[in-house]
């Protein structure tokens, strides 16, 4: 062994308690490198099961008012696959036990079990097809409330009063951070998303055999620029305000 090498041995024993901490530090930085990574991994891989299994939709459009028929058009865009026309409603309600002003947006149903957008079950069930006052209502929402299945609430909509029941509690891709337009941070207590079957919902918005709002998915290889050019160009005429993809859209906007 030569002299340097000796010498430096004999030095690093002598600051050899120093030396172990500087190793636990650098040991310390690696592990949390490691555990962030490995979280991030975890919760990417969770997101995408979910996107996947509730057919989270990658378009989304608002608009003022189109007939039911004009979804057999939209689904002749080439690259879609999925397809659901809503309607979407802002409402105020009425909650037990809360005295200060709460809004909401109602959503009808999805129309299918394909369509985009499915709706999580985490209590209770779905309203019946027949239902027409029965909605279920967004989990962080029930759980700043304590609303369960059960649950009656009054509703505003469109200017006219309307009793609802809660009939489940339920989880949705398009819902999964949930923050009211305009916010910047969410507040469960004053807001909150419900959907109703569209029958009753149409009929107190005064959307019968209208909808107001679509979500698409698109098919393996599509171009997203192209069928939102489509898509604008055909509800150019029915006040499209202009369609967005996944990456734009609010609650996966924020959660990413």
């Amino acid at each position: 062994m030569r002299m340097l090498d000796r010498k430096s041995l004999r030095e690093l024993w002598q600051m050899r308690g120093q030396a172990l901490a500087i190793a636990l530090v650098i040991a310390s930085g690696i592990t949390t490198y490691i555990i962030s990574q490995s979280t991030i991994d975890s919760l990417t891989y969770t997101q995408q099961r979910f996107y996947q299994s509730t057919h989270f939709a990658d378009v989304f459009d608002s608009l003022k008012r189109a007939p039911l028929a004009l979804r057999a058009r939209i689904r002749e865009i080439p690259g879609v696959a999925r397809i659901d026309v809503r309607v979407q409603a802002p409402v105020n309600l009425d909650v037990p036990g809360f005295g200060d002003p709460v809004s909401g947006m109602l959503l009808t149903l999805p129309d299918s079990r394909g369509a985009p957008n499915q709706l999580y079950l985490r209590a209770g069930r779905l309203p019946g097809p027949d239902e027409d006052n029965a909605v279920v209502i967004n989990e962080a929402f029930a759980e700043a409330h304590h609303l369960q299945p059960g649950t009656r609430l009054a509703a505003t909509i469109n200017g006219r009063w309307k009793q609802l029941t809660v009939t489940g509690v339920v989880l949705s891709p398009e819902f999964v951070y949930l923050i009211r337009p305009g916010d910047f941070f969410p507040d469960y207590k004053r807001y909150g998303v419900l959907w109703m079957n569209r029958r009753p919902l149409a009929a107190a918005y005064g959307m019968d055999g209208a909808f107001n709002n679509v979500a698409l998915t698109l098919a393996p290889g599509a171009s997203l620029p192209v069928v939102i050019s489509r898509l604008d160009t055909l509800l150019a005429r029915w006040g499209g305000v202009g369609a967005i993809g996944r990456t734009d859209q609010t609650s996966h906007h924020y959660l990413s």
